[in-house]
């Protein structure tokens, strides 16, 4: 039947189509988390996505749409691999270690998002603030750090008060403050933060000062 060879022939165009637009948010994630959103150029990402300018607007309208399709996509894969992370209500303390530990190995293995942060926060948040599924999937995040929290103030494992913002901006912080200023840094103070040994030294360190932080 005529639509049952409609159907065949649109089935590989479709696939034909994800795949180019993959292979475009790929390029472009490389090529906004290396030089920013005002450094990126579209001539580039469709070099390296191997397609023309006329069908990556086709797919994706425009710099500034193709732009915040990257960092929602950024801050999904990270929402997503952090949502894997048991934060256990029995273990409060060992929760927290254990996010921590993941934000740390996460934001090490993938620079690219270190540089989609560090540009959008050269622009105030520009792009973020139209964002909606970014903020949504924070909500849920802060969600289950307040259920720690709430279940280590009642194990008295935790001490009162503690926010759930304040915590994960805390750590935050320490698993990304020596990424962002390693170079930096390693001058000024004569010390390799980008070798492995100092590294896993940090973590170390970061995790011994979360533990003393939220105890009582």
């Amino acid at each position: 039947m005529i639509a049952d060879a409609a159907t065949q022939v649109g089935e590989p165009r479709k696939r034909d189509s994800d795949r180019t637009r993959a292979a475009i948010l790929r390029a472009a994630t490389r090529e906004f988390g290396t030089h920013g959103f005002s450094g990126g150029r579209i001539e580039r990402i469709a070099a390296a996505a191997r397609c023309n300018i006329r069908l990556l607007y086709h797919h994706f309208g425009n710099k500034q749409a193709l732009y915040l399709t990257v960092i929602e996509a950024a801050y999904a894969d990270l929402r997503a691999k952090e949502a894997a992370v048991v934060l256990d209500s029995a273990d409060p303390l060992a929760s927290v270690e254990a996010l921590l530990r993941f934000t740390f190995g996460y934001f090490e293995k993938n620079p690219l998002l270190e540089g989609l942060i560090r540009s959008e926060n050269m622009m105030q948040g520009r792009f973020l603030r139209q964002s909606h599924s970014v903020p949504e999937a924070a909500e849920r995040l802060k969600e289950r750090l307040s259920g720690v929290i709430a279940a280590g103030e009642a194990k008295r494992v935790m001490r009162a008060g503690i926010d759930p913002v304040q915590l994960y901006v805390t750590i935050t912080a320490l698993s990304r403050f020596h990424l962002a200023n390693s170079h930096t840094l390693s001058n000024v103070l004569g010390v390799d933060l980008t070798s492995a040994d100092w590294r896993a030294a940090w973590l170390t360190h970061s995790i011994d000062l979360l533990r003393a932080w939220v105890r009582p």
